[in-house]
């Protein structure tokens, strides 16, 4: 550099100890190295209007009394934008993007955290473990569950019985999925939230511990009733076998309801050619999923209760064959 643009440069700079604001020059370096300079303007109301110098500027040499232009330099800067759009991340443990929470592992629909990383609420049709008795998925009152996603009534019984349905369980070609077994359709009217929810099956099977009894609400909850009692299946894909040889019989019927004796017991105490309920009195069991899904009939409380319920069985082993001859479901609504 130059001597004389060199001292140019140097009157630039603010007298030692004074303060860089009091010149109303700003004097930086790019990232380049160069000097950058602006003038700035206080408008009164708290704001700086700031203009780029778009000249050349110009500076005196105290000694000699020379002027000397200072071109001036341009900087350019780029920014390139890495704030969080909507996030893919849900159940990292991370609020991120458009999540409203993210609790990891403890997100669920049942939780204050739902599994779509969204805060529960009274009206979002998830029912909120022991916060809420039921969600029909709205504010509105007179429906069964009201505003606060409280039971509004104590609720009443609506059956739908279907009898005399001789149909075939399709034999060792269960494998966990609706098309693998015999299904039918039960359709609740009446308009409400469901309360409890019972279910009493007749069927004609020599080998129960082949079976699998599941019910699909209209929402599309899932409960398995009953899957392979005596068995210990390592998953729901009717790989596994049981060694309970008791039969069940159409003429007694067995009921499902949550106080019941567990479903995994059924026929436990009794031998080839008996058949449950009829030669050991046990009638009514409690849904044991086994590996299937869901826990108990608890699953639909607060569901809304109209539409098509779906009841289906399945057979998980050969040789032994069987029919679905009735079906009766019980849904208290309120």
């Amino acid at each position: 550099m130059h001597v004389r643009s060199f001292v140019a440069f140097l009157s630039l700079l603010p007298a030692c100890g004074g303060d860089p604001a009091d010149t109303g020059l700003t004097v930086g370096m790019s990232a380049s190295g160069a000097t950058s300079a602006s003038t700035s303007t206080s408008t009164g109301d708290g704001t700086t209007a700031g203009d780029e110098t778009d000249g050349p500027t110009t500076a005196s040499d105290p000694t000699t009394g020379d002027t000397t232009a200072v071109a001036p330099t341009t900087t350019e800067a780029t920014s390139t934008s890495t704030g969080p759009g909507p996030s893919d991340m849900c159940g990292n443990g991370i609020v991120e993007g458009e999540e409203e929470c993210d609790l990891g592992a403890a997100n669920a629909d049942d939780a204050a955290c739902t599994a779509g990383c969204e805060l529960a609420a009274c009206g979002d049709g998830l029912v909120r473990d022991d916060v809420e008795q039921c969600d029909d998925g709205n504010l509105a009152p007179g429906d069964g569950c009201d505003p606060e996603c409280q039971f509004e009534s104590q609720g009443e019984d609506t059956e739908v019985v279907l009898e005399g349905l001789a149909l075939m369980i399709p034999s060792d070609l269960y494998d966990g999925s609706q098309a693998s077994m015999v299904c039918v359709d039960l359709a609740i009217a009446k308009v409400g939230v469901v309360h409890d929810v019972r279910m009493k099956i007749g069927a004609d099977h020599p080998h129960v511990g082949d079976l699998v009894f599941k019910l699909w609400s209209p929402k599309g909850t899932v409960l398995t009733l009953l899957s392979l009692p005596g068995g210990a299946e390592a998953a729901d894909d009717g790989m596994s076998d049981s060694t309970e040889n008791s039969d069940i019989d159409p003429v007694w019927p067995v009921a499902f309801r949550d106080d019941g004796t567990d479903a995994e017991l059924m026929g436990h105490t009794i031998g080839i050619d008996q058949a449950v309920c009829r030669d050991d009195g046990v009638c009514e069991y409690a849904p044991s999923p086994g590996a299937g899904p869901g826990e108990d009939f608890g699953d639909f409380v607060g569901e809304p209760s109209e539409g098509t319920w779906r009841f289906c069985a399945g057979d998980s082993a050969f040789a032994d064959k069987g029919t679905l001859e009735s079906v009766t479901l019980t849904v208290v609504v309120g």
